[in-house]
């Protein structure tokens, strides 16, 4: 029974050639289909790049860019292997420069659908200055387009010539070089794209963490005492509340906006450090501004309908009156939330009012110029 059972076990096939050069066996960890996806592209440039070493008639120069090709295959392969801290942008950086030297060397029969798809790409996700400069005004003389059919061997539109002959050496290398400058430019529009989505998608990961860190303070130190006695407890749990309720409106627009970054390379720990801790404590001072501004009554108001307060309501600019005490300090939360979703816009705009209000009230507590039973000064009579 045990040569039966040992005979009817098929034995693992082994792994192919192909499958041994990444270091799937390495890893103890399920691969997704963007893993997949990589793995196969670079596999693509591979087989390209063997059909063209096989080119007969090669030179030195091309015996050059094949060995660039090679090693920056083999540098991707490595950031794609990484057991841990998958290299991404260095990833496509190389797979791009690798692109582009593959249209210098690779076979013109290989070279025209590739040249056709460039232009393609071009077209539809360059759209600004630069498609004017690549295309022309027409999107058919400027030079990609022109090289384009010039690779293809088909004559200006609308001439109705015969096929012009083929390209010479010269002709055809800058035809290539000028294919690679176009990917080119479509590869840093591709990747400034996925750029900004990567720090945004990050932003809000981390703008997520930080809301629930605010969420749980703001839970441990809330009480119904504070709020029923509100605001005899405002220093100093007041005054935090009130600033966390702030740095979570900044967190929260963190989470729903999406900054469209200049550039796509740099020092970019200052946008974290922008997004994830300056706005947040601009927030937080919004939100303390706005209360100041309520318990001085200068430019807002919020109270009961049976409440009591020695200062008119009337001089404020805006008054609001709720049912209880509860309503009051949930109507403040309410409002310093807001500050701190749009505490840039607003604080200018406070500032302006409050000055501009201060000023009103010292011109009118000014003694005037000529208090009364004074005569004003005789002029001398001249003669």
């Amino acid at each position: 029974m045990s040569f039966m059972a040992a005979t009817d076990t098929l034995p693992n096939p082994p792994l192919p050639e192909l499958m041994k050069r990444v270091g799937f066996r390495r890893r103890r960890r399920g691969f997704g289909s963007a893993t997949q996806l990589l793995w196969n592209r670079v596999e693509s440039n591979s087989s390209l790049l063997a059909l063209c070493r096989i080119r007969e008639g090669l030179t030195a120069e091309d015996e050059a860019i094949l060995e660039q090709c090679q090693e920056k295959l083999d540098a991707a392969r490595w950031c794609l292997d990484k057991p841990a801290g998958r290299w991404s942008f260095s990833f496509w950086e190389l797979i791009h420069e690798v692109d582009g030297l593959l249209l210098l060397v690779m076979p013109a029969s290989t070279l025209v659908p590739r040249a056709l798809e460039i232009q393609q790409q071009f077209e539809r996700r360059v759209t600004d200055a630069r498609a004017l400069l690549w295309l022309g005004a027409d999107k058919a003389s400027g030079p990609l387009p022109r090289c384009v059919r010039r690779l293809a061997r088909v004559d200006e539109p609308g001439s109705g010539a015969a096929a012009p002959p083929p390209l010479d050496v010269e002709q055809s290398r800058y035809c290539r070089s000028v294919l690679r400058g176009a990917l080119d430019t479509v590869n840093q529009q591709v990747d400034k794209t996925f750029w900004q989505l990567s720090i945004n998608v990050t932003l809000q990961v981390f703008s997520t963490l930080l809301l629930l860190a605010v969420f749980l303070i703001s839970f441990v130190m809330l009480s119904p005492a504070l709020i029923q006695e509100w605001p005899r407890d405002l220093v100093p749990t007041g005054l935090l509340l009130v600033g966390f309720a702030g740095a979570s409106g900044a967190i929260v627009s963190n989470m729903l906006s999406k900054e469209r970054f200049v550039v796509a390379t740099g020092a970019t720990g200052r946008f974290f450090a922008y997004h994830l801790l300056v706005k947040p404590v601009i927030g937080a001072f919004a939100g303390l501004m706005l209360l100041f501004l309520e318990q001085s009554r200068m430019l807002l108001s919020v109270d009961t309908r049976d409440g009591t307060t020695s200062v008119d309501a009337s001089t404020t600019l805006f008054h609001i009156v709720v049912s209880d005490h509860q309503a009051v300090f949930f109507t403040l939360m309410a409002l310093a939330v807001v500050a701190g979703w749009s505490a840039d816009k607003l604080l200018s705009s406070i500032m302006d009012k409050v000055l501009g209000r201060l000023l009103g009230q010292s011109e009118k507590l000014l003694p005037p110029s000529n208090p009364s039973g004074t005569p004003p000064p005789r002029a001398p009579v001249t003669r």
